[in-house]
């Protein structure tokens, strides 16, 4: 079966990210800058909200290879982490099905859809920034 162009369209109105670190864990989580606070306004550090760590499971019988979930930090309920730029070697859009199955996860955190992905740009060349952002929610069942 060929599937549309459009089927296949990556989605990229949201700011859930795959973070590979220098340790070379890959994690899946709400990315943003944390920036300073004077009139230079630079990058200082990142905030990785809600991270998983993501692997690739044992292969099936048909070939396809499971992708395994954990919680990057499971010692502390804080859901929230901040990390300097040298840890990171990349960042990248999730694939449709790995954010599908983020937001279920952060679903159960009480994180609706409307506070992850923002309105997409307008067909009439409307490019509007977003005017809210996510608040972390601290998961105090850990």
């Amino acid at each position: 079966m060929t599937q549309t162009p459009e089927a296949n369209q990556l989605i990229t109105n949201h700011n859930v990210r795959i973070v590979t670190l220098t340790t070379g864990e890959r994690v899946l989580t709400i990315f943003a800058e944390v920036r300073t606070e004077d009139e230079e306004n630079r990058v200082v550090g990142y905030r990785l909200i809600y991270p998983y760590t993501l692997s690739l499971g044992v292969a099936n019988e048909d070939g396809t290879m499971p992708i395994t979930y954990e919680r990057w930090c499971p010692f502390s309920p804080v859901e929230e982490h901040r990390i300097s730029g040298e840890h990171i070697i990349s960042v990248v859009f999730p694939d449709n099905n790995i954010l599908s199955n983020y937001t279920e996860k952060l679903a159960d955190y009480g994180v609706k859809n409307e506070n992850i992905f923002f309105p997409e740009e307008q067909k009439d060349g409307d490019t509007s920034e977003p005017t809210e952002t996510i608040e972390p929610v601290v998961d105090s069942a850990g």
